[in-house]
């Protein structure tokens, strides 16, 4: 099941992904610097199938001898899509036009949570960023509507994985 995200997506000249046709949406996700170092990326191919990479560390667990260390854990899982995701990404893709901007954020600071969404559409990969938000988006159009829609059961997603794994250890 082994799976290399540079066969899924690739940088562009200008640093942009360009996502492979084969799929229609990759959602990336990092916590920044946080205990977990929570990392998730979902590649989401044409026929709503799911490839997901992560990683996290798991703090202070304990030796005999009393003393503490982390352990990183790494996986790769691929399941079907969630019906609400799917629903909304056909919504998006079947829009005349992406209305969307480049990267939405009321702040910037390093090491903190980052996002970026890749959604391919007629023919073009669209790059959306999404920083550190103070305040909810109202949407200014469709588009926006159903991706911050999507943004919010992706937020709901990825953290049932996490949890989910991390009950399984």
């Amino acid at each position: 099941m082994k799976f290399r995200q540079i066969d899924i997506q690739k940088f562009d000249s200008t640093g942009n992904y360009i996502l492979n046709e084969e799929y229609i949406l990759s959602y990336d996700y990092s916590d920044g610097w946080t205990e977990r170092s929570f990392r998730i990326a979902f590649f989401i191919d044409v026929y709503f199938d799911s490839k997901i990479d992560l990683s996290f560390y798991i703090r202070n667990l304990k030796k005999k001898k009393g003393t503490s260390y982390s352990q990183k854990i790494e996986k790769q899982i691929e399941i079907q899509t969630p019906i609400e995701i799917k629903n909304l990404i056909l919504s998006l893709i079947h829009l005349n036009e992406l209305k969307l901007k480049h990267f939405y954020a009321d702040s910037f600071m390093e090491d903190s949570n980052d996002e970026h969404f890749v959604i391919n559409h007629n023919g073009k990969s669209h790059n959306i960023g999404i920083g550190i938000l103070l305040k909810k988006i109202e949407p200014e159009n469709e588009s926006e509507n159903l991706f911050f829609q999507m943004h919010t059961e992706f937020e709901k997603w990825k953290e049932d994985i996490y949890k989910t794994i991390l009950s399984e250890l």
